[in-house]
């Protein structure tokens, strides 16, 4: 016992020095890249270009060191929720650094010579905010607190202000319409960073909370001692123990897979009837209106979710995760039907090729995540479709990209601008929830593995 906790004791140090390193090595190349930015640094830049890859190499021996640890036989339920939580902060330190690489990218466009001071003054304190959550979201991980996430969310809100502020900077009249877009894409870069900062922060938090897994654990292994090593014919046999031994322990579904299914397939069809819509013009209030009903059947499968949830007492997977993923499920919708919502209020009348290819990523996502919710029963093709969603995440990233850079390209209105950007937004926010939703159902597959 004693060589299995000292085991367990240096595994710990080195998962939490690789974590921490890539904290430092995200606020490094945040700031570095900030820098190279705003002074058209070539040299810094290429370096926070190149120093990706290594981040990249860093994240892959993280993750092959923790699927090493998850493989042995002495992994206690403490140390392996804790495990999980460490393998799915890894993908968002990784695309943290691949969002700083990204704005040391703007350098070599000569964006920073080409701004307006404000602008340069709001880079420049979004960077500075952004580092702060930075390092609170990392001490939250190395203390395992539970303390700072409100202090990283208020941060957050003003991240947020900024972004908006830079957006409408870049919005202004007399801006040239390529360095307007990549202020927005700037904006967003730094938005996003934010984000990361606190749904790091939220797992860092998750992981200070009482363990949920070692209670049954302990009560299973004391029912074990009792019926192998007990006095069968004494009190023990009829006692409170033995009682409890002949409980049903062993966790049931209880429907929930039923209804994770049906809250899959209600986004899955919102998707469609959303992709549909964006490519027709003519028919907006009954897309509009079939979206909705969309959204409140899938406010009331999330509803019936977590009231099962709150009646079962034995769940078939981590009562979190189960939380979690009706959670971004329903999110999911609500970001799609916030999107056909601005559209019905709009009334935008000229399309966006964008807008469209956005549409049909988001749709092909809805349809490769109900197969991965299937795949929470069956166990198979597991793996290809978070593979899928990943990419197609991607995909959907560099659309958006494109679609930013036409806005405000010069060829749209200026109100037509805001109007698209806001729509835009939203459909991008629907894709990155079905990413989450994905990071959630791989942290039960490798939990029930």
């Amino acid at each position: 016992m004693a060589r299995a906790s000292a085991e367990q004791d240096e595994f710990r140090l080195r998962a939490d020095r690789g974590v921490l390193v890539l904290y430092a090595t995200v606020i490094e190349s945040l700031g570095w890249a900030t820098a190279a930015l705003l002074d058209q640094d070539i040299e810094l830049a290429n370096r926070v270009i190149a120093d990706d890859k290594k981040v990249d190499d860093k994240c892959s021996d993280l993750t092959g060191l923790i699927k090493d640890r998850l493989s042995e036989a002495t992994v206690d339920p403490d140390e392996l929720e804790d495990l999980i939580a460490i393998l799915q902060m890894v993908p968002e330190l990784e695309r943290s650094a691949d969002l700083a690489e990204h704005i040391a990218q703007r350098t070599r466009q000569d964006l920073g010579g080409s701004i307006s001071p404000r602008s340069r003054g709001l880079i420049q304190t979004m960077c500075d905010i952004g580092i702060r959550m930075w390092q609170l979201s990392s001490r939250a991980y190395a203390e395992r607190s539970r303390d700072l996430s409100f202090e990283i969310s208020e941060a957050d809100d003003e991240l947020d202000n900024l972004s908006a502020a830079l957006l409408s900077e870049g919005a202004a009249g007399g801006v040239d319409p390529k360095v307007a877009a990549e202020l927005a894409l700037v904006a967003r870069f730094y938005e996003r960073l934010g984000d990361h900062a606190v749904n790091l922060a939220r797992r860092s938090a998750a992981m200070a909370a009482p363990k949920r897994m070692s209670a049954l654990m302990a009560l299973s292994k004391r029912h074990r001692s009792v019926q192998v090593g007990g006095d069968q014919e004494g009190p023990s046999k009829s006692g409170p123990i033995s009682r409890l031994a002949r409980l049903r322990l062993v966790p049931v579904d209880g429907g929930f897979s039923e209804l994770f299914r049906a809250a899959a397939a209600n986004a899955s069809e919102c998707a469609e009837e959303l992709r549909k819509m964006v490519v027709s013009f003519d028919q907006i209030d009954e897309y509009y209106q079939q979206i909705r009903t969309f959204e409140r059947r899938g406010d009331q499968i999330t509803v019936e979710l977590l009231r099962r949830l709150d009646a079962t007492f034995v769940t078939p997977y981590d009562r979190e995760d189960i939380h979690a993923l009706a959670e971004e499920l329903d999110d999911v919708v609500d970001d799609m039907f916030s999107a056909a919502d601005l559209i019905h209020l709009l009334r935008v009348d000229k399309p966006l090729p964008e807008v469209a290819d956005l549409a049909e990523t988001l749709a092909t996502m809805a349809s490769e995540m109900v197969a991965l919710i299937d795949s929470l029963s069956t166990r198979e093709g597991a793996r290809h479709r978070l593979e899928r969603i990943e990419a197609l995440e991607r995909e959907g990233d560099a659309t958006y990209r494109r679609s930013i850079a036409r806005l405000f390209s010069g060829e749209y209105e200026a109100l037509d601008v805001l109007k698209w950007k806001d729509i835009v937004q939203a459909i991008e926010n629907a894709i990155n929830q079905i990413e989450d939703v994905s990071d959630v159902v791989e942290s039960i597959l490798v939990k029930n593995s």
